[in-house]
């Protein structure tokens, strides 16, 4: 799909992994996140920065780091400010949690759930 900006690429596969992290399949949605990275465009960027939320989300903060410091170091990303990539992530961690408090009662994943 084009859009004004460009390539929008795989950005289902990227809402599939959203509506997984908020079920507490983590497994399945970085999975989701690889297919959608393999698409290109928009798609693969918002896959890099939902792979750093839906990682800490689960409390995976070592791999989260490194999926930042990942994308932080791509070439047409690194002009980007760290605080509001900062922002940005924490915003779609707090959307999460409150799609998952409405859904099931409980804002986060139980331990060894999937990775959660």
């Amino acid at each position: 799909m084009l859009t004004a900006c460009g390539w929008t690429g795989n950005t289902g596969s990227v809402k599939k992994a959203t509506d997984l992290a908020i079920d507490c399949r983590v497994d399945e949605a970085l999975a989701a996140l690889d297919k959608a990275r393999e698409g290109g465009g928009l798609g693969k960027y918002l896959s890099y920065l939902e792979r750093v939320g839906i990682l800490r989300d689960a409390g995976r903060t070592a791999e989260a780091e490194k999926a930042l410091e990942f994308y932080l170091a791509l070439p047409e990303t690194a002009s980007s400010d760290p605080a509001d990539v900062e922002k940005s992530v924490q915003k779609f961690i707090d959307e999460l949690r409150k799609e998952r408090q409405k859904r099931s009662g409980k804002a986060t994943c139980s331990r060894g759930m999937n990775g959660g």
